[in-house]
């Protein structure tokens, strides 16, 4: 698969503090791809920076350094159009939909910023590929169940035929019954060449409908290869961490608890340094990029 969009060696510093100000890192030097037709999940907690990186692309933030490429272009140089090529579907739809609005008005939205015609055929193809009918025209946000919210709010970001979709936790407000039919969704829009971004905590999803996985703490790319690779065998002792903390499916498949280390006041190039069971003296004063056929990782253990 090709390139569609390249983040190169992005950083991003927030400045906190009203009076005592001070400077927060939420991303440092990070790096990565996404393919044409391809879902590419960024992994972390909360706070590792996900969110920010989605916003850097969707232009909602500047970055502080480094670049992004969409098809080899500055977004931000980019105009109305770029919003045409990528669209964001966010957490909570409840928050994301205009309450005096109805469906057709949503979804149209888009649709009348770019000067589309025949809109009404449009939204309605969107909303079918969303899993919705036209009964739903009429209907407004607060009449919709979680799950249709959402779909609805997918049905949005397509409406336009982008290129690429920046999903950020786009099940994590929803219950169980509903997130499996959010997730298909995004598989059936890489059948039709739309890339997704997929940032989310949730391995279980990460699982079901991913391509490739970046793994990301404190705002540092620590670990990125497939699916397969970084579940089933992870490099990074911060991947390693996230895999053992992750609910099993079964009981009989719970791992046992792993004790966090307390957080040491040394300074080290290592986003995990603080916590990791496995650190070596020379994770004090260095930190290797390690490429292992195809797969990178942040760490002096390889």
């Amino acid at each position: 698969m090709s390139e569609l969009l390249k983040v190169e060696h992005l950083s991003k510093v927030f400045t906190v503090g009203l009076f005592s100000k001070r400077h927060v890192w939420a991303l440092k030097d990070l790096s990565f791809d996404v393919k044409h037709g391809e879902v590419f999940a960024l992994v972390g907690e909360s706070g590792s920076g996900k969110s920010t990186t989605g916003k850097v692309i969707l232009r909602l933030e500047k970055p502080t350094s480094g670049r992004v490429l969409f098809e080899g272009k500055d977004p931000f140089q980019m105009g109305k159009e770029y919003t045409r090529l990528v669209s964001a579907v966010f957490q909570d739809p409840r928050a994301s939909l205009n309450p005096r609005m109805n469906v057709e008005e949503i979804v149209g939205e888009p649709l009348l910023v770019h000067g589309e015609k025949g809109s009404k055929d449009k939204i309605v193809d969107a909303l079918k590929k969303a899993g919705l009918g036209e009964e739903f025209l009429k209907a407004k946000p607060e009449n919709l169940s979680g799950g249709q919210r959402q779909r609805v709010a997918i049905a949005r970001a397509i409406v336009l035929k982008p290129k690429l979709i920046v999903a950020d936790e786009p099940t994590s407000s929803l219950d169980m019954s509903h997130r499996a039919g959010i997730l298909e969704l995004f598989l059936k829009l890489k059948q039709e060449g739309i890339s997704t971004i997929l940032i989310t905590h949730d391995l279980r999803a990460v699982e079901r409908v991913s391509d490739r996985v970046g793994v990301i703490y404190r705002g540092m790319l620590v670990e990125l290869s497939s699916k397969e690779e970084v579940l089933k065998d992870p490099l990074h002792p911060y991947t390693q961490y996230l895999i053992n903390s992750m609910p099993a499916k079964h009981p009989a498949e719970r791992k046992e608890h792993v004790q966090e280390l307390t957080q040491e006041e040394v300074q080290s190039p290592c986003p995990f340094f603080a916590q990791c069971p496995k650190k070596i003296p020379e994770c004090r004063g260095e930190l290797k990029e390690v490429r292992l056929n195809g797969r990178f990782v942040l760490c002096n253990l390889h």
